[in-house]
């Protein structure tokens, strides 16, 4: 490989990047040395002499001031800044330990004793919020009971104020506590298990004025009409679609139209159409496949197949997962798979989901594997048996990611 010279365009964008991203530092480092009245600093090299002089001769403390009560005097806008990066098994604790946090620990328990069925752990309550389903075996649907509205509401805008996502089950009756719930929102499934039970909820998100940070579509009905579950998704700002079970072609067909639509996770390859619509998703910049090799009978060919259908678009990583039950040669597999991604001039990453490097990704096709001229049959064949979803994304409260899979992530950072 050709040695990078220091003049060329991608090192000047690099460190374009890299400047800008000290700027930002240094702006937020002196908002908050203002309201702790102290001076602002010209320069990030500033905040480490600073730091070092403070180190070495640090300033003189008042033997009555406790270290609570040091914590307790910062301004509130330092403190929810901190508790921004609070973990679940450190959240109760610190609530207890510092009486300034004392309201987030009381809304925490006001609303998850409520649901004692739910059995909610901090890690089901920090930092994200899943909110329960409730279903009525008689009348055969789901409630929310109203008594409890407000303390779900409540707790629900304190998670969403300090960076939590709030995860909303996919059912027509959750529509009625929409309200109380913060304007961004994260989808995930419920009861509904047909389309035109998911366009009448997404229909009551997009009239709500919703923003969607994740939208998990979970289905048993493998094959149903989704014109309309289109439609609404067209109408909703969504920033990730994950889709369990197969693709429909009018799905794919308006991804264009789904507002700062990143990224997008189908169930395996054939779900998407040879001549699909993602170079037209302008925002889109990342791909994922849940169960890639299930249903390949030559996994060889995978990697050429995969840059072909991305041939065009903005997409610049693509995450693969792997189940913990893979028998040696699925694992086999996959050491042909990722040895194809670095052929092609893609780098395996770690698994940082946001890690910003997405700049520029209109420049350049990320590798169009055309070295393979196989058939591309069974674009849109069936895909085997798909009522199975296993494990899916069945319940609000499941962990993503729990399961134990593990994710390969492929990145393309251009020429």
């Amino acid at each position: 490989m050709t040695p990078c010279h220091l003049n060329c365009a991608c090192c000047q964008r690099h460190a374009v990047h890299v400047q800008s991203l000290h700027q930002r530092a240094l702006d937020e480092l002196n908002f908050y040395r203002k309201l702790l009245q102290m001076g602002p600093l010209t320069s990030m090299d500033a905040f480490e002499l600073s730091t070092g002089n403070a180190i070495d001769n640090p300033a003189p403390c008042l033997g009555s001031i406790t270290r609570s009560a040091a914590f307790q005097m910062m301004p509130p806008e330092i403190l929810d800044r901190i508790f921004q990066f609070v973990r679940a098994e450190s959240i109760l604790p610190l609530c207890h330990a510092l009486p300034y946090y004392k309201y987030i620990s009381t809304a925490m328990f006001d609303f998850a004793h409520r649901f004692p069925n739910e059995r909610y752990t901090p890690s089901k309550l920090w930092p994200d919020m899943y909110l329960p389903r409730f279903t009525n075996a008689e009348l055969k649907t789901t409630l929310f009971p109203i008594q409890h509205m407000h303390a779900a509401g409540v707790y629900a805008r304190i998670v969403s104020k300090h960076g939590g996502n709030v995860h909303i089950p996919g059912s027509t009756n959750a529509l009625n506590y929409l309200g109380i719930l913060p304007d961004v929102l994260s989808v995930c499934p419920g009861d509904i298990y047909t389309g035109s039970g998911w366009a009448e909820f997404l229909r009551g998100l997009a009239d709500a004025n919703k923003r969607i940070l994740s939208c998990t579509v979970g289905l048993v009905k493998a094959y149903d009409r989704w014109s309309g579950v289109a439609k609404q998704l067209a109408r909703l700002p969504i920033r990730s679609l994950i889709w369990i079970d197969t693709l429909p072609g009018n799905i794919q067909d308006i991804l264009p139209r789904i507002s700062g639509l990143q990224y997008l996770q189908v169930d395996c390859l054939q779900d998407m159409h040879e001549r699909n619509k993602l170079s037209q998703c302008l925002n889109l910049t990342e791909l994922a496949f849940s169960r890639l090799l299930s249903f390949e009978i030559n996994p060889d060919l995978v990697v050429g197949r995969i840059l072909r259908r991305m041939k065009g678009s903005r997409i610049r990583k693509v995450w693969c997962e792997i189940s913990s039950r893979a028998s040696e040669m699925e694992l086999d597999a996959w050491e042909g798979v990722t040895s194809d991604f670095l052929k092609h001039g893609w780098h395996k990453d770690t698994h940082d989901e946001d890690d910003g490097d997405d700049g520029d990704a209109g420049d350049g096709d990320a590798g169009d594997g055309d070295d393979d001229d196989s058939d591309d049959d069974g674009d849109t064949g069936d895909t085997g048996d798909t009522g199975d979803t296993g494990d899916d994304g069945n319940d609000c409260n499941d962990d993503n990611g729990g399961n134990g899979d593990e994710k390969l992530c492929f990145v393309y950072r251009g020429v």
